[in-house]
């Protein structure tokens, strides 16, 4: 996997991704470490990832650097992207059969994590989209584009060198704390979360299930690719939530895994993590 590793980055170096589609520009960039649960029961986390929210005029896009680097490889260079996907799947297959642990294709350098939304704040259309994953098949979907309901509180905090202020709000189910800087005027956020009187530095529910902490910040002019595939299903938020957490997805992965060669047995394990949306 060290081998694919150091493949997958030399080829990103080239950042090839850089021409796009997209006619739109951002003005900043906020970069996240996003951790969260794959077992809410052992508090076992997901590996951490970066999640960047470009800012631009007309659309916020927010998106993991995981899910980026590989929708960049499978575009500009799909030969390659096939030649280390199939030999990344078969050392997984390989780790799965010694073990029964499907653990290892989570690791994988090829596995987009489990937070692979893309996801698009189009203050044009007053809208939001979402491009979401359950197994190989891509999903999109739309969502109302408003901000929650804060309350500002009094705490204060110091984060990434930014004095914060704090703010708790209910959105889809969960609690929510967040911590705020005025020194960055941006009405912006990591993920759905926006609209208080400056940019959001960290936002965790009370859980602590989801997690988001800014850990870098910079005006940066970049191009902000907003073309969705059209081999992208579309389909209705909840319905997704719905399949992605239940049944349909399971239903997906044994029949990948059956095409592998794998029992579907393997994959006969209770999720004991959820949705960030719970209002499903």
């Amino acid at each position: 996997m060290n081998t694919l590793k150091i493949i997958i980055l030399s080829f990103l170096s080239f950042c090839f991704f850089q021409a796009g589609y997209a006619k739109e520009r951002s003005e900043y960039k906020c970069s996240y470490r996003l951790e969260y649960l794959s077992d809410t029961l052992a508090r076992k986390q997901f590996r951490p990832e970066i999640y960047i929210v470009q800012v631009g005029n007309n659309i916020t896009k927010g998106f993991t650097y995981q899910k980026f680097y590989l929708d960049s490889l499978q575009t500009n260079n799909p030969q390659l992207y096939k030649t280390l996907f199939n030999a990344s799947i078969q050392e997984s297959i390989e780790a799965m059969r010694t073990t029964g642990d499907v653990s290892h294709v989570h690791n994988s350098a090829f596995h987009y994590g489990n937070f692979a939304s893309t996801l698009y704040k189009d203050y044009k259309k007053n809208e939001i989209r979402v491009v979401d994953n359950i197994s190989t098949y891509s999903f999109v979907f739309t969502d109302e584009l408003s901000p929650q309901k804060w309350e500002i509180q009094n705490d204060t905090a110091t984060i990434l060198g930014y004095a914060c202020q704090k703010a708790t709000c209910s959105f889809r189910g969960r609690n929510w704390v967040a911590w705020f800087t005025t020194e960055i005027p941006l009405s912006e956020g990591p993920w759905k979360f926006y609209g208080l009187p400056g940019l959001i530095t960290k936002v965790h529910d009370t859980e602590e299930h989801y997690s988001f902490e800014l850990i870098g910040f910079q005006k940066k002019e970049e191009t902000i690719d907003t073309k969705i595939p059209k081999t992208v299903q579309k389909i209705e938020r909840k319905e997704f939530i719905r399949s992605k957490m239940g049944k349909k997805a399971a239903r997906i992965t044994e029949s990948e895994m059956a095409e592998v060669g794998l029992p579907s047995s393997n994959n006969q394990k209770v999720i004991h993590y959820d949705y960030i949306e719970r209002d499903y």
